[in-house]
């Protein structure tokens, strides 16, 4: 069998001893690195092994397991066995990617009960996903005391597991899952510890990948290297640890996910960061644009001063000059005492202006001035005040149309979008979705002093599915409700709340979402309205409403066949 190859250079009476379980080699202390140069153990062929002789005598009595057994469900309770015995984990687990379902099967093993437990997980919901998905090993040395795990860890604590390791399955044709291991016990992250287990999921893998087992996964996600057993472990794998998350870019700590559209967000805040350059932030609501602005503000030089924030519609008009400018005693009636204003408290620092497309058209000029000169007056002052403030814009409104309605002024707005940066819907980054509902859960779990381990695969895909018109503050708040609402260990989801309506709602959209939408679903229909198939239909409207929506919107014909 493949998985046995690699240990063909044992010598003969290294193999003597592993073939007669010999009573002085079971009992005798792991040989010491003098004296494995006298043994000759197994040495891999491109790096010195950490392992003894006996050591790799357990890994011989794992693969001759394999050799005798033709079931996971055969093989599995003697491994959970045996790694007990050789290593002092109780728990083993093994997580396979359903492509069928899209989620991985996990089956749970204690040492010495041949009874297993089995689940359909999502893949971001679970290390075991985590580890295929990366190629990449999980490794938890103190899973009870670690503040900052993922919620699908927390399950393993109710086993009372407080070392957890988890190694990708994967052999030189497929990536097939992972493997876990867990100690009731905290096993240091030794060297040897990690290359036996390392190369133990390596012959897991083989096994899996030759035999005829019953899972039923199509083997189809080839990779180009080799297993675990032929290349230094350390190198071909980088490990995930929970306690390292900190170690991503610390300003996009609060930020969640991988897909393509985030990662180009984030690309151009990594650039625009260390200038002092404006920044104008367009996008949805709900999209996360203060979020983008506390990182650029991280990144920056200024990241040892204050970011201040200020939403441009939350303050009434007359209140906002003041707020931003700041005012003298008795500038105007109730003005009892000297402000400082949002510019002054931000000095050295940022300054966020939320939903710059509302600003009062009489501050805009104060604002220009601040940008162009540096400098203002208080209210009920004429003395200049300097100030050096990055001022970063967001808005969900097309400024170029406040522009051309004669509400915004056109050299402010030149003087804003020196950088133009699009913060993306959740919509266009639906694969972020299972990360963020597991941040949430975390999050809103943790809270309110709850324990949920399971997100159910059918919640997760109707998430995902869904419109999500709100972006991530409505997913977060929908979180938020499921989390108050469960009462087990599996996330209460109200399905069919997401599937009775799957068409998306245009009343809370914004004007260009609801222009997008519009767009899209035309486009979808070949620019037909009415019928079961038209636009109207796909939008969940009635046919007459669409039209008097583009005739607002003002979408042609043309528009949609372009």
């Amino acid at each position: 069998m493949t998985y046995l190859y690699h240990y063909h250079r044992l010598t003969a009476a290294s193999e003597a001893r592993c073939q007669d379980r010999s009573m002085r080699m079971r009992s005798a202390k792991p040989l010491g690195a003098e004296n494995m140069a006298e043994q000759e153990p197994a040495l891999d062929s491109t790096y010195h092994s950490d392992l003894t002789v006996g050591q790799y005598c357990n890994l011989l009595d794992l693969a001759l397991l394999a050799l005798s057994r033709r079931t996971t469900d055969a093989l599995f309770p003697a491994v959970a066995l045996q790694i007990r015995n050789a290593l002092n984990f109780d728990v083993v687990t093994l997580g396979i990617y359903d492509s069928s379902t899209g989620n991985m099967r996990l089956d749970t093993w204690r040492a010495g009960d041949a009874k297993k437990t089995s689940e359909s997980i999502p893949v971001h919901s679970c290390a075991s996903g985590w580890a295929w998905k990366s190629q990449r090993s999980v490794l938890v040395q103190l899973l009870d005391t670690e503040s900052t795990s993922p919620v699908f860890l927390s399950a393993l604590c109710q086993l009372g597991v407080r070392t957890y390791y988890v190694f990708p399955l994967t052999t030189s044709r497929h990536k097939l899952g992972a493997i876990g291991f867990g100690s009731l016990h905290i096993i240091p992250k030794t060297n040897t510890t990690l290359e036996s287990l390392r190369r133990g999921a390596a012959i897991v893998a083989q096994f899996l990948d030759t035999s005829s087992t019953d899972w039923p996964v199509a083997l189809t996600d080839s990779v180009q290297t080799a297993s675990g057993i032929t290349s230094r472990p350390e190198q071909a794998l980088r490990d995930f640890d929970p306690s390292d998350q900190a170690t991503r870019d610390e300003a996009f700590r609060e930020i969640v996910g991988n897909s393509a559209p985030l990662q180009e967000l984030l690309r151009q805040v990594k650039t625009v960061a260390g200038t002092d350059a404006g920044v104008l932030l367009q996008g949805e609501t709900g999209t996360g644009k203060e979020l983008v602005a506390r990182a650029i503000h991280r990144l920056s030089p200024r990241a040892d001063h204050k970011f201040v924030s200020v939403n441009c519609t939350a303050i009434p008009t007359d209140l906002l000059e003041s707020e931003l400018f700041g005012h003298e005693k008795g500038a105007f009636t109730g003005a009892i005492n000297r402000r400082v204003g949002r510019l002054e408290l931000a000095d050295g620092g940022t300054l966020l202006l939320d939903e710059v497309g509302d600003l009062p058209s009489v501050i805009q000029p104060k604002l220009l001035r601040v940008l162009q000169d540096k400098e203002f007056e208080r209210l009920g002052s004429n003395r200049t005040v300097k100030v050096d403030v990055r001022l970063i814009a967001a808005t969900n409104q097309k400024l170029l149309g406040r522009i051309a309605e004669g509400r915004f002024r056109e050299d402010l707005f030149y003087r804003l979008n020196v950088f133009p940066i699009y913060v993306p819907t959740l919509r266009e980054r639906k694969s972020d979705i299972p990360a963020l509902v597991g941040y949430f859960v975390a999050r809103y779990a943790k809270e309110a002093k709850k324990s949920i381990t399971t997100i159910p695969g059918e919640a997760m895909s109707a998430l995902v599915n869904w419109s999500w018109p709100g972006n991530i503050r409505e997913l977060q708040n929908l979180v938020q409700r499921c989390v108050i609402l469960t009462s087990s260990t599996v996330l209460s989801v109200p399905i069919d709340e997401l599937i009775m309506d799957t068409k998306p709602s245009l009343g809370r959209m914004s004007l260009e979402g609801k222009r997008e939408l519009i767009l899209q679903a035309l486009k979808e229909a070949s620019g037909v309205i009415g019928g079961a198939s038209g636009a109207a239909s796909r939008l969940g409207m009635k046919r007459t409403t669409l039209y008097s929506t583009m005739k607002k919107l003002k979408i042609s014909a043309a528009e949609v066949h372009n």
